[in-house]
């Protein structure tokens, strides 16, 4: 048989040379695993962290719109007030139902302990339907922000 060296080119644009076959000696990049002399100090290693538990209060509100005569009447139930959030748009089928009404409303999260409140926004679409059910397609999260730190602040408003 007549030997000939064989190339080929794939989809990447470069040439493979396919006259190398596996078990012929070829140079490695591999690094050792060795360990290096002496040791590297990890400069956290000695000071590891002293866990406290905090108690923290968390608050969401929002402001949404309810029928304003059962509002006026005291008739209210928990339903009025829940949010239902889309998961899938399929679950609305504006084809099938009408939207009677839409609003956009306002989320706010906040979290607080001792000297720390923190607080995130989103918006949010609610959609009345003509079933009778009611639903809100939530945007993203804003960033937290901080809105108090006391700490060093309480000593300071006490001063005359």
């Amino acid at each position: 048989m007549k030997e000939n060296l064989v190339q080929a080119q794939h989809a990447g644009g470069g040439i493979i040379d396919t006259s190398k076959q596996p078990g012929k000696e070829l140079q490695s990049y591999h690094q050792s695993f060795a360990p290096y002399e002496g040791t590297v100090q990890i400069p956290w290693i000695d000071e590891k962290p002293s866990p406290v538990s905090i108690k923290i209060t968390e608050t969401i509100t929002y402001e949404i719109p309810v029928d304003e005569k059962k509002f006026n009447e005291k008739k209210l139930t928990v339903e009025d007030l829940e949010l239902n959030e889309v998961k899938n748009n399929s679950e609305i089928n504006f084809h099938q139902v009408d939207c009677l009404f839409f609003k956009i409303i306002k989320q706010t999260q906040t979290r607080a302990i001792e000297n720390l409140v923190c607080t995130r926004e989103r918006d949010g679409t609610q959609y009345w339907l003509s079933d009778g059910k009611k639903y809100v397609e939530w945007g993203s999260w804003s960033n937290w922000k901080i809105e108090k730190e006391t700490i060093g602040i309480e000593t300071a408003e006490k001063k005359p």
